[in-house]
C-alpha cells in the first residue's frame, strides 16, 4: 500500500441505539433482530447534559454521570437528543407509557431522581419490562401448550395405527366373505396345527406387514382375532351394507319388495325379503328364463338402458336349486 493511502474501517452499527429503534419500532422486526436488540440492551451512551440551578442565592451545576446507567437497569441514553429514555418502554410501548421516556426523552437532572422512581413504579413500564424480560422465553401457557400438542400428536399416531391394523383384519374377512370361506377352525388357539382360515391368513398377511406383526406379538388387551371381535367386526360390516342399500333404495326411482319363505332343515320356515331396483351397478333376477335370458330376458332389456347392471341371481333359492340339480341325477333314492 502507497503511503499516501489510508485503510478505511467500518464500523459496525449498533442496533439497540434509541435512534434506531424509534425509526424502526421493535415489533417490526424480524424475531433475529429483536433477539439481538434485548441480548445487546440499553445503550449507555456518555451524553452532554449540562443544566445549572440557582437555589437560596446559590448556583449548582449537574452534570451527566455515567452511574446513573448503574442505577437504573431499564435507562438508556440518545447522543442525537442527550437525552435519557426508558428501553423496555421504548420497545414495547404499552397503553399508558409516558412520552417522556419514549419519545422526546428525560433531560431534567434536577427532578430526575423523583420521576426515574415514578416511572419505574408505574403500570406501563412494569408491564413493558415483564415483556421484555419473558421475550424469547417459553411461557407457562405455551409450555402446557406445547406439552397439550404433543399428546395430541403421538394420540393421533397411535390412532393412524390401529386403524391400519383393524383395517388388516377387516381385510382378512372380505377376503373370506368374497370366497365363501369359514372363518373359524375347529381349535384356534395358538398351539393349533389348523387354527382355521381366517387366523392362518392373518398370521400371512402380519408376515408382510411389520405393524401387525408387532401388534400380535405385544398385544395384551385388544388382539383382534377373538371369535368375539370377529362376531363385532360382521355385524359392522352388515350395518353399512344396509345402510347403503337403504340409501341406494331410497335414491331409485323403482323399487319393489318381495317376500319369499324357505324351509330350513330343522323344518323351520325362513321369510326373506327382497329389495327391487335399479342403480348403476348390479341388479338381481330369479332363475326363470324370463327373466335371466342374456339375449331377450329382462336381464337383457335393463343392460341394453344400464351397462353397469350386471347380473345377480337371487340368492333366496340357490341352496334349493343345488340341491334339486343334484338329486335329479341321482337314481338311487338315499332320503328315508
Amino acid at each position: 500500500m502507497a503511503s499516501g493511502d489510508s485503510m478505511m474501517t467500518t464500523v459496525p452499527v449498533k442496533e439497540n441505539l434509541i435512534i434506531l429503534l424509534r425509526e424502526t419500532p421493535f415489533f417490526h422486526r424480524s424475531a433475529v433482530e429483536k433477539k439481538r436488540v434485548k441480548e445487546l440492551g440499553p445503550d449507555c451512551p456518555d451524553l452532554k447534559i449540562s443544566q445549572q440551578t440557582t437555589d437560596r442565592g446559590r448556583t449548582y451545576t449537574r452534570s451527566f454521570s455515567s452511574k446513573l446507567y448503574g442505577k437504573w437497569n431499564w435507562l438508556a441514553g440518545c447522543t442525537v437528543g442527550n437525552a435519557f429514555f426508558c428501553f423496555p418502554c421504548v420497545l414495547f410501548q404499552s397503553p399508558g407509557t409516558e412520552m417522556l421516556w419514549t419519545t422526546t426523552g428525560m433531560k431534567d437532572l434536577k427532578y430526575f431522581t423523583e420521576k426515574a422512581k415514578k416511572h419505574e413504579c408505574s403500570r406501563s413500564h412494569l408491564d413493558n419490562s415483564l415483556k421484555l424480560h419473558l421475550f424469547g422465553r417459553l411461557s407457562i401457557a405455551e409450555q402446557l401448550n406445547e406439552g397439550y400438542r404433543i399428546g395430541i400428536r403421538k394420540h393421533n399416531e397411535e390412532v393412524t395405527k390401529n386403524r391400519h391394523i383393524l383395517s388388516r383384519i377387516i381385510d382378512c374377512i372380505k377376503f373370506c366373505g368374497v370366497f365363501e370361506l369359514a372363518l373359524r377352525g375347529h381349535d384356534e388357539s395358538e398351539s393349533s396345527d389348523n387354527p382355521g382360515i381366517f387366523c392362518g391368513l392373518v398370521d400371512f398377511v402380519a408376515s408382510l406387514d411389520n405393524a401387525l406383526e408387532e401388534h400380535l406379538e405385544n398385544a395384551t388387551v385388544f388382539k383382534g382375532t377373538s371369535k368375539t371381535v370377529q362376531n363385532e367386526l360382521l355385524d359392522c360390516m352388515l350395518s353399512v351394507v344396509r345402510e347403503q342399500i337403504i340409501k341406494e333404495a331410497q335414491k331409485s326411482d323403482f323399487l319393489s319388495i318381495q317376500a319369499d319363505e324357505t324351509m330350513d332343515i330343522s323344518t323351520q320356515n325362513q321369510l326373506v325379503l327382497v329389495l327391487r331396483y335399479i342403480d348403476d351397478r348390479n341388479t338381481a333376477y330369479d332363475g326363470a328364463s324370463v327373466m335371466r335370458g342374456a339375449i331377450s330376458g329382462v336381464q337383457r332389456i335393463i343392460q341394453d338402458e344400464y351397462p353397469n347392471a350386471h347380473y345377480i341371481h337371487c340368492y333366496a333359492h340357490q341352496l334349493n336349486l343345488i340341491m334339486q340339480q343334484a338329486t335329479s341325477h341321482i337314481s338311487r333314492n338315499f332320503f328315508f
